[in-house]
């Protein structure tokens, strides 16, 4: 039989027939040029992976967004990636709704390729570097001797030396905010103080600050370390340690904690907008603000100041939010501030503050 054709009658049914041509061609297309179903099949859940990975924090539903679209019988899904400032990748034309979807996911992780990679061979490194040569019997003969001894144990810190040394002088266990640690970011890294609130007398009172580390943790040890030598130092104290528990209170025979004042810059008094001050001087002064917290901040004067304090906290002055001007609850950092120097117990300060 031959095949029969004849002419369209109409219009209407030529463009009927236009369709269905344009079709066959757009599924024809469809199929040559999508993706084998094995490299699509767990698209979806690779695109969630990689965004968590890549952005370091679980993805939220609005961060990855699907829009199918039906054409026909088929359908085309759109995937939008908020987490990625918003683009946008198509993928091919599919049977359904959820096969579209994993072919927009397969798009995206395509034009991520690379980074992908990236990721990958950094994982590769930091695996490599956690693979440990194993210790040969000499080298573990000699680390075991070491920790019997009490050298290179790493559960002894200057944290657990200073809550034990605590424990023997207030001859008690150690209560919540007996020791209280606080970390603040400075210039160069973090910077930590300690107070014991077990020890007797005025020690109470003190803090101690520890040198600027990389890290909180180690921030913190410094403060245990400055703290656990000063008060090795003291007699008074070390009398403590020698007195039996139940004998005294842990109360100084001295009074009013004489002999206590000489120590150097790291012993702080307890620090606060409430705080005893004393006005350095009548002339404000200019400078500008480097850093804010929620209720407080710091202020880096535009001239060197002649005060013994200057040199603490890398020059940075201290600023409470009580010292802003009514109605303002924050300062910007980089803006200029006109201010009165103070002087108190944590060393010097900004009051009535005044936006330039």
């Amino acid at each position: 039989l031959k095949p029969h054709w004849r002419k369209p009658q109409g219009p209407r049914e030529e463009h009927d027939l236009t369709c269905v041509a344009r079709g066959v061609a757009w599924r024809l297309d469809a199929m040559s040029s999508a993706e084998p179903p094995d490299a699509i099949a767990d698209a979806k859940t690779d695109l969630n992976q990689f965004c968590q990975r890549y952005c370091k924090r679980p993805v939220t539903k609005q961060d990855i967004i699907y829009v199918v679209n039906r054409f026909g019988n088929q359908f085309q899904s759109i995937v939008k990636l908020n987490c990625f400032q918003g683009q946008e990748y198509a993928g091919h034309l599919s049977m359904n709704a959820k096969d579209a979807e994993k072919s927009a996911a397969h798009q995206a992780l395509v034009a991520y390729a690379s980074t992908i990679e990236e990721l990958a061979a950094e994982d590769d490194k930091k695996s490599r570097r956690k693979a440990r040569q194993p210790l040969t019997p000499e080298q573990l003969a000699e680390r075991r001797a070491k920790q019997a001894e009490g050298v290179e144990n790493p559960a002894i810190t200057p944290k657990t030396k200073l809550n034990s040394l605590c424990m023997k002088i207030a001859k008690r266990y150690l209560q919540k905010g007996d020791t209280l640690y606080e970390a603040l970011t400075v210039a160069g890294g973090f910077q930590a103080t300690v107070r014991l609130a077990a020890l007797p007398g005025d020690w109470a009172g003190r803090c101690w600050a520890g040198e600027v580390c990389s890290t909180k943790q180690k921030a913190e040890q410094s403060a245990a370390h400055i703290a656990l030598q000063q008060i090795l130092a003291d007699p008074e104290l070390a009398g403590e340690l020698e007195r039996p528990k139940g004998k005294g209170k842990g109360k100084s025979e001295k009074g009013n904690g004489k002999g206590y004042g000489g120590y150097s810059g790291w012993v702080w008094q307890a620090s606060g907008p409430d705080q005893p001050r004393e006005r350095v001087q009548e002339t404000p002064l200019i400078g500008e603000v480097v850093e804010w917290k929620e209720h407080y901040g710091w202020v880096m004067a535009d001239e060197p100041i002649d005060h013994h304090a200057a040199s603490l906290r890398g020059g940075k002055l201290y600023v409470n939010k009580k010292d802003l001007p009514e109605g303002v609850t924050e300062l910007a950092v980089g803006s200029k501030v006109q201010f009165f120097l103070y002087e108190d117990s944590a060393g010097l300060g900004g009051e009535e503050v005044v936006l330039l």
